[in-house]
């Protein structure tokens, strides 16, 4: 079971979890109105094809349609850039409650959306999306430091029959030698190293507001959707300020939306 919380979130109780696991789950941590509000909006962005988006088929996992020119070939994994699309989406990356916690989780009050990474809308539809396997963030991503904090807002029920997401707790503590990990950087879960790790894996059914926080060297995947109804989720990816996106990355290739937190305690969190 992964670590839940429940508004007001015990600040000394999420510390010691995340240290330990590298994911929590913050239960019913956005409310329903909010939730609908933000779900009103992601939908009608998907339908109306606003880019940047990625497709399905231009990562080719597997389930995914072969080419963007065949049956399913346009279908939508993820629309980029939230936090600019729309005040609904930068007021959720700017949340102070949210910006509360992860700023305690990375014990400092600067901190920073990377808008290169994450930021995303990630919309799971029926019929043509696809697997991901077991990876860490941090294969993708180039910073001084490996220290990320993701925040995953689900728009709706996620379970693992519509493409919810697992973790394996205590993974980000873990380095697996390089023969476990395929040419895509995923990590073979059969590899002996790895197996027992991913025996422990953990897919925690959400609802509308639920929220995971997790470290980006947390080991997770995910199914394809097998329902009749599209999966949405929200991800923005925090770092410190301090914590800079190396020259010449694609970490680097987007400014940054920068944080302060304010000292006072903010409602909804003990201390």
């Amino acid at each position: 079971m992964l670590a839940e919380f429940c508004l007001p979130v015990d600040l000394a109780r999420l510390r010691k979890r995340f240290k330990a696991d590298g994911v929590v789950l913050l239960r019913g941590f956005v409310s329903r109105a909010r939730v609908n509000k933000i779900r009103t909006v992601a939908m009608a962005a998907v339908e109306q094809r606003l880019p940047p988006f990625e497709l399905e088929a231009e990562l080719g996992y597997p389930g995914a349609p072969e080419s963007t020119g065949v049956e399913g070939g346009g279908t939508i994994r993820r629309l980029r850039n939230m936090a600019g699309r729309d005040p609904v989406f930068a007021e959720w990356a700017g949340d102070a409650l949210l910006l509360s916690l992860i700023s305690a989780l990375l014990d400092t009050p600067h901190i920073t959306l990377t808008q290169a990474h994450h930021n995303s809308l990630m919309s799971k539809q029926p019929s043509f999306s696809s697997d991901t396997r077991w990876h860490r963030d941090m294969r993708y991503w180039r910073f001084d430091r490996p220290e990320l904090v993701s925040a995953w807002l689900s728009l709706g029920k996620e379970t693992t029959e519509n493409g919810g997401l697992g973790f394996i707790a205590g993974s980000h503590r873990v380095d697996f030698p390089e023969d476990a990990y395929d040419k895509r950087e995923f990590l073979m879960a059969d590899h002996p190293e790895a197996t027992p790790w991913v025996d422990l894996a953990v897919f925690p059914e959400l609802e509308a507001g639920d929220v995971v926080l997790f470290d980006a060297r947390t080991f997770h995947a995910a199914s394809r959707n097998r329902t009749a109804l599209t999966k949405y989720s929200l991800v923005y990816s925090y770092h410190a300020s301090n914590n800079l996106p190396q020259e010449g990355s694609r970490s680097a290739s987007l400014p940054g939306l920068a944080f302060h937190v304010a000292a006072q305690q903010p409602e909804g969190v003990n201390l």
